[in-house]
């Protein structure tokens, strides 16, 4: 028998879902092209693969370095690559899209449908994933109408070149999936989710890692739909898929463990759904760091449970981190004059003089009003500032009109369901309760707390 290459077998473990064997088997052909004197183009078809499977593993820097590197070395070497360095370009692209850096990911990605449109025909699987692509990038950005015209042609390029009931297909039906969640065409996006996983059930195999991808979009339809029992089964299976397939550290398990505490958070479960909020933030906070923007949602959840728990100063402690957050996740959005108000109001309220960072806070909702607009989401995100501080001063009524006021920028919006939404939503029930509990009173201002 034929000796087989470790390239080949990291193709075939990529295949199969286990890309951690995967990725160790690319580790190796990296060597022995090193040392046999591989071409260029053979090294840099190595180089696409590894950096697809280290982006599916979620260790994207590693993948930027190992794309970046073959693709310098083919520039130093001059040669015409074609179809390979379309392939790395893409999974550039797709690595850049995990990290949010839009215009570098939209570069690539267009650099790769140049060349393949150049060297392939209109409807070759190849150009078909780049649409694919593209309506991700701007799905990540916000830009639905946009990603819903690239999804649709990638849906029918592939239709004609490889079918219906390939898992390529089945990737741009989850992806419109998504879409459809967003926009809030349920029934659409439960008949796409649904397809792809069956597709993917009957192509890839019941445990592959894609099938996962499918059965939490899934959930979440089911989630808005109003039926537990199907959402616990089906995020119970892709934690076990995931598990096992990406390993425990993975940012994809994180998701789904989250979601799990979510479905256990409304059916009012909390001691069930704690662990998996802890397990969840845990898991994000070594894959992406403690200070990611990205957090701020899993650090709401965990807040909101020990709330309830009567953990108020753990709580927070929590909601104090996820406003540091939020004013990092402000800062890259732009320049505005709110920033350094916001910036000095939190270190006011670090120091307990919630007072006078109302009067900051008030001045950084002026402008962002003026600048973005009174329903913009910036100005939603600092009515809730408002609200929190107004409820460290003991100010109820005011409180509840900040949360109110962010609730009805968001409800416009975002669709039902979205997170930043639900964690506006949780403060003001969290408001509620604790006017009529006492002890939760005692327990968020102990007697000894100053007002100022």
């Amino acid at each position: 028998m034929p000796n087989v290459s470790a390239h080949e077998r990291g193709k075939a473990a990529y295949a199969a879902g286990r890309y951690l064997e995967a990725n160790d088997e690319y580790a190796i052909a990296v060597e022995e092209m090193a040392n046999s004197g591989a071409s260029i183009l053979e090294k840099l078809s190595c180089a696409a693969d590894q950096g697809r499977t280290l982006r599916r593993l979620g260790r994207y820097e590693n993948a930027e370095a190992s794309l970046k590197t073959a693709l310098d070395s083919l520039l130093e070497a001059n040669e015409d690559s074609g179809i390979s360095k379309a392939k790395a370009l893409e999974e550039l692209g797709l690595v850049y899209i995990e990290q949010a850096r839009f215009a570098e990911a939209e570069e690539a990605l267009q650099e790769s449908l140049s060349i393949r449109n150049a060297n392939l025909d209109e409807n070759h699987e190849d150009v078909a994933e780049s649409f694919n692509d593209l309506g991700l990038l701007a799905w990540s950005r916000g830009e639905d109408a946009k990603a819903l015209e690239f999804y649709l042609k990638a849906l029918t390029m592939r239709r004609k070149s490889v079918g219906e009931k390939d898992a390529s297909y089945a990737e741009t039906l989850d992806n419109l999936g998504a879409l459809y969640q967003r926009t809030d065409r349920l029934d659409d996006a439960e008949k796409a989710h649904a397809d792809a996983l069956s597709i993917r059930e009957a192509t890839l195999g019941a445990d592959h890692p894609e099938v996962g991808y499918s059965l939490v979009n899934l959930a979440e339809v089911n989630r808005r739909k109003n039926r537990p029992e199907v959402v616990q089964q089906l995020l119970e299976r892709a934690i076990q898929i995931w598990t096992k397939t990406l390993g425990e550290e993975h940012h994809h398990l994180a998701v789904a463990i989250n979601n799990l505490g979510g479905y256990y958070l409304e059916l009012e479960k909390f001691d069930q759904a704690a662990p998996l909020f802890e397990r969840a933030l845990a898991i994000l906070e070594n894959a992406l760091g403690a200070s990611n923007p990205a957090l701020i949602i899993h650090v709401y959840n965990l807040s909101t449970v020990y709330k309830v728990q009567r953990r108020i100063k753990e709580a927070m402690v929590l909601e104090e981190r996820a406003q540091a957050l939020i004013l990092k996740k402000l800062s890259k959005e732009g320049n505005s004059g709110t920033q350094n108000l916001l910036l000095h109001a939190h270190s006011l309220q670090v120091d307990n003089q919630y007072e006078k960072a109302h009067g900051y806070l008030l001045q950084a909702l002026e402008i962002a009003e003026a600048e973005f607009g009174k329903n913009s989401m910036r100005a939603a995100h600092i009515l809730d500032f408002l609200g929190t501080n107004s409820l460290k001063q003991r100010d109820f009524t005011q409180s509840a009109y900040y949360f109110t006021r962010s609730l009805a920028i968001k409800k416009m919006a975002l669709p039902a369901g979205d997170e930043d939404l639900a964690a506006t939503e949780q403060n003001l029930k969290f408001l509620a309760a604790l006017k009529g509990d006492k002890t939760a009173m005692n327990m968020f201002f102990p007697p000894h707390e100053s007002n100022n």
